[in-house]
């Protein structure tokens, strides 16, 4: 028998049974209603952190490979514009559609664009229509 790769843990989070991993259900755009920078993704990680979201406190931004894992073209999914994504549905609509990784290089950090699955490098600094989502190992 196959295992589900998603399970809903019915507390905001979604255990991730092919990288063994949380994540968080809702981006930082759904849980503040603003978009985040780079440098300012440490604050989000921080509050969550301290308010044991879900029970934990080892909340983190996600490498390349986590991030990219979640674009599917096999799942629809709709960001906060109503526009097709390409994100399981279990995650909650209404996202950025888009999650900065922990990947950086000089000034820019790694983004994964998840309507089109283009991996970008914008500057550290860009926070329009950018935003986090969290994850968390399970070991």
């Amino acid at each position: 028998m196959m295992t589900q790769r998603f399970i809903d843990n019915g507390n905001g989070t979604i255990t991730d049974n092919q990288l063994n991993v949380m994540w968080k259900k809702r981006d930082s755009f759904q849980d503040t209603k603003k978009w985040v920078n780079w440098l300012k993704s440490p604050d989000y990680i921080k509050k969550n952190n301290e308010g044991k979201f879900g029970g934990y406190d080892n909340w983190r931004l996600p490498n390349q490979a986590e991030a990219w894992s979640l674009f599917d073209l096999t799942k629809k999914n709709h960001d906060k514009y109503g526009d097709e994504i390409y994100l399981d549905p279990i995650f909650e609509p209404g996202s950025a559609g888009v999650a900065w990784t922990i990947d950086a290089k000089d000034s820019a950090a790694l983004v994964i664009q998840y309507e089109d699955g283009q991996q970008v490098w914008p500057s550290q600094y860009a926070n329009l229509n950018m935003a986090v989502r969290l994850v968390r190992n399970i070991t």
